[in-house]
């Protein structure tokens, strides 16, 4: 039952059912092979779905609004492809054989069709289905820069460099955030009208009581600032050359330069905090309790099967699922099982 809840959401099928009625689901290895089994099947697919739309905090499409003279090709056929695109994107890395969670991170390419493809500046064939268009020069970063998470995270008629930040700092690197002492909201209108977005929320956020978040928030968001509020690449803010370079300090919190999404990109790939972050998320949307409900060296035996396995996103499901499975076995089935 604790396999099936963890991979699938939902009861034993026959099968397992008959390998327990025959006692063998006491042997870790068959335990191990069912899991595998069970990770091919669709529920198991929906379970990941589940997962990514938790990580990314993902919005529904007709939860997002554009300002309709600023943006008037925005509509809700426009906001459904865009979320097709990224669903589409992330079975198409999850379910190849590697099952990167680098190529997550770092893919550059977009999978578009012929609507997405002119706004995006690219041309597929007249009523084209979605397909991977390729981009180059760091246009594009995996996730991170794919139009439907950075529409999501901007205002009506603007990037948002806080909102970005905010999801960077959390979701990706894996840094903690406190809950802000005073909520202050963006009014574009509040500031210089020759001002880019960059300067616009430097300014904001200078105060002291701000810039102890904010001093990690706004390098991150400043990396995504060629992005405009569709997720189009642009070089220029407000007719100023974009500046999207930042000081944000590693893991051991010397200062490294981040010039783009591609060094945020590279940054989470090298680090452990970012490893650490995507691991937890996964583990408890997988078994619904934390990593250390299972022990104080379960995160650090997940950790490194994740790095083992070539940061195999499948092989963590598949590792997640059995540390919950095997709960109560003896101790050197479970030994037999983490070595496998």
């Amino acid at each position: 039952s604790r396999l099936a809840l963890a991979l699938w959401d939902s009861v034993p099928d026959e099968k397992l059912l008959q390998l327990a009625a025959e006692g063998k689901l006491a042997d870790r290895g068959e335990i191990d092979a069912q899991a595998r089994r069970m990770a091919e099947d669709p529920r198991a697919q929906e379970k990941l779905r589940g997962f990514f739309q938790q990580w990314l905090g993902l919005k529904e499409p007709d939860a997002i609004v554009k300002d309709a003279a600023a943006f008037p090709m925005v509509d809700p056929v426009l906001l459904g492809d865009l979320r097709r695109s990224l669903d589409l994107f992330i079975d198409k890395v999850v379910w190849s054989p590697e099952s990167d969670y680098r190529q997550l991170l770092n893919a550059d390419y977009l999978l578009l069709n012929h609507r997405l493809a002119p706004l995006y500046g690219r041309e597929v064939p007249e009523d084209a289905d979605f397909q991977p268009v390729g981009f180059s020069g760091g246009e594009r970063v995996g996730l991170l820069t794919h139009p439907y998470l950075l529409t999501s995270l901007s205002y009506l008629k603007t990037s948002s460099p806080i909102h970005r930040g905010v999801f960077l700092t959390r979701s990706i690197v894996g840094r903690l955030l406190k809950a802000p002492p005073e909520a202050v909201e963006f009014h574009d209108a509040d500031f210089n009208p020759a001002f880019t977005m960059r300067e616009k929320v430097t300014e904001l956020t200078k105060p002291a009581n701000c810039m102890g978040c904010h001093s990690t928030i706004n390098p991150l968001g400043f990396t995504l600032e060629h992005y405009d509020a569709l997720g189009r690449w642009r070089t220029e803010d407000n007719g100023k050359l974009v500046d999207p370079a930042s000081g944000f300090p590693n893991d051991e919190g010397v200062p490294v330069l981040l010039k783009g999404a591609q060094d945020v990109a590279a940054f989470a790939i090298g680090s452990g905090s970012a490893h650490r972050t995507f691991i937890r998320h996964l583990f408890q949307h997988t078994v619904k309790q934390q990593a250390a409900a299972y022990g104080p060296d379960t995160m650090a035996a997940l950790e490194k099967k994740f790095t083992d396995s070539g940061y195999s996103i499948r092989e963590l499901l598949i590792r997640s699922a059995l540390t919950a499975a095997t709960q109560g076995l003896p101790a050197e089935n479970r030994k037999e099982t983490a070595a496998r």
